[in-house]
């Protein structure tokens, strides 16, 4: 997968202050047993962040911006340095397996995929406390093991890896300044290129968000995502999405739930959680229903997790 001298894997990940979590996820990939790694740290941070890395972990690379960067924004300069043949995309709370880096490799051997994505496990899940499972569910249970490989309709975020051709140009620049996940995979789609899922690609999440910043980030999210979504709709059309709102906390919960739940692990946890996955479920709808109908207002600029 090498040419030349350019490296087979970047790993690209965006930061906002996330000196409790890096740690954890640099020594991860530092003990990788497929050893050709480029590392782009993207941080936005006050809090000792960048200071960290450069001190624990000199082989990385680390770019820093002002506090007030946005994850899309942060993943996007770290893609544009990028010099891999694979570009992988992390969190700094995804824990990759040793393996982690040989599967994402392999991955891109077997398939004609641009985007691959794998699996996101709970980390230290005997230990951890509802909140934390909570958090973990809505945003990742979808991607829990056991998953099934081959074509897909969306990938995890945290854990998720392109070929060079779907982001950058003939020409070798970058195609997308911000990097939308959700947008960028849907280009490739249109492109005739499905996602594909690989279940031996596995990161493990360690996100210790306080639950008001998690419940604010998932009004952001979705009412960023309904903005940017409809941006070209008709009035008619975005009214229309905007007041079916009410409709979408409950499909929501259902879809993630029946998806959780047919995977036969942790069912107890999922049964406790219930009532606090529709509020935040009912934050995502609520901030879509703004989206449609007002626009995206400063919630894009609101997205650090």
């Amino acid at each position: 997968m090498t040419i030349g001298s350019q490296p087979a894997l970047s790993v690209v990940i965006g930061a906002h202050n996330a000196a409790a979590t890096i740690e954890e996820c640099l020594a991860a990939l530092h003990a990788q047993i497929a050893p050709d790694l480029e590392i782009i740290v993207a941080e936005s941070s006050d809090d000792g962040t960048a200071d960290l890395i450069r001190t624990r972990f000199p082989h990385v690379r680390v770019l820093s911006f002002p506090p007030t960067w946005t994850l899309p924004r942060l993943r996007g300069e770290a893609i544009a340095v990028s010099r891999g043949d694979v570009i992988a995309v992390l969190d700094p709370f995804s824990i990759a397996q040793r393996d982690w880096s040989f599967e994402v490799l392999s991955a891109h051997g077997r398939q004609p995929h641009l985007a691959i994505g794998g699996a996101v496990e709970p980390y230290d899940p005997e230990g951890q406390g509802l909140w934390s499972w909570t958090l973990y569910i809505n945003e990742y249970g979808l991607f829990m093991l056991p998953l099934s490989e081959g074509e897909t309709h969306i990938l995890a975020g945290s854990n998720v890896s392109y070929k060079r051709a779907a982001l950058f140009d003939g020409q070798q620049r970058p195609k997308h300044d911000v990097f939308w996940k959700t947008f960028v995979n849907r280009e490739i789609e249109a492109s005739g290129s499905p996602l594909w899922l690989a279940p031996g690609i596995v990161v493990r999440l360690n996100k210790p968000i306080p639950f008001g910043d998690f419940f604010r980030s998932r009004y952001h999210h979705g009412r960023c995502f309904a903005a940017m979504r409809s941006h070209t709709a008709n009035a008619g059309e975005r009214w229309l999405r905007a007041l079916s709102f009410p409709a979408l906390p409950p499909l929501l919960l259902w879809r993630w739930g029946r998806a959780f739940a047919q995977k036969h692990r942790y069912l107890g946890k999922l049964a406790w959680s219930l009532p606090v996955q529709l509020l935040l479920f009912s934050s995502w709808a609520l901030g879509e229903c703004v989206g449609y109908s007002r626009g995206k207002g400063l919630s894009c600029g609101q997205l650090y997790y």
